[in-house]
């Protein structure tokens, strides 16, 4: 930088001004990123029922606060593109499955159907663009059953891609 500002070109000193702004931009970008498991202690399994919010207790990172261990819901702090990644597991005595949701309308799901092996896992993910409020979460399939423990089986993660 300093050999930049000695320069007496004006060539020089654009790129001199462009470089700050590049690292101002890169310093002010938001920065919002979640993960989170089903269980904080013991076992968790959850369902059957009707489909439902799953609730993520474990929070593992929660950058920018977007997302709420207590109604299991991602909340837009800003506009933009965001990945979100969700896992499943359960065992072969239920459907295993659920979806993730976008200001309650689904965009993907997992599911398996009982196999003779013992348990399932499944998992899926989507790139979403999001306004400031929309919510995001993961809700179990009708007549669906998950499970966790301290091994995080069932997990819930997103993150900004960039600001829109």
């Amino acid at each position: 930088i300093d050999a930049l500002k000695q320069s007496s070109g004006k060539g020089k000193v654009l790129e001199l001004k462009e470089f700050k702004l590049s690292m101002l931009e890169k310093i002010s970008a938001p920065q919002i990123a979640f993960s989170a498991s089903l269980a904080n202690s013991g076992e968790i399994y959850s369902g059957p029922s009707t489909d439902k919010t799953l609730v993520f207790k474990r929070v593992f990172s929660n950058i920018g606060n977007g997302y709420s261990a207590n109604s299991g819901i991602f909340t837009a702090p800003v506009n933009g593109l965001y990945y979100f990644s969700f896992s499943t597991y359960g065992y072969n005595t239920h459907t295993m499955g659920a979806m993730l949701m976008k200001n309650s309308v689904r965009q993907i799901s997992t599911y398996e159907s009982p196999t003779a092996d013992g348990s399932d896992s499944s998992s899926n993910a989507a790139v979403l663009q999001l306004a400031v409020g929309d919510n995001v979460h993961v809700e179990l399939w009708d007549d669906g059953r998950v499970y966790d423990n301290l091994n995080g089986h069932t997990t819930f993660s997103g993150f900004l891609l960039f600001p829109l």
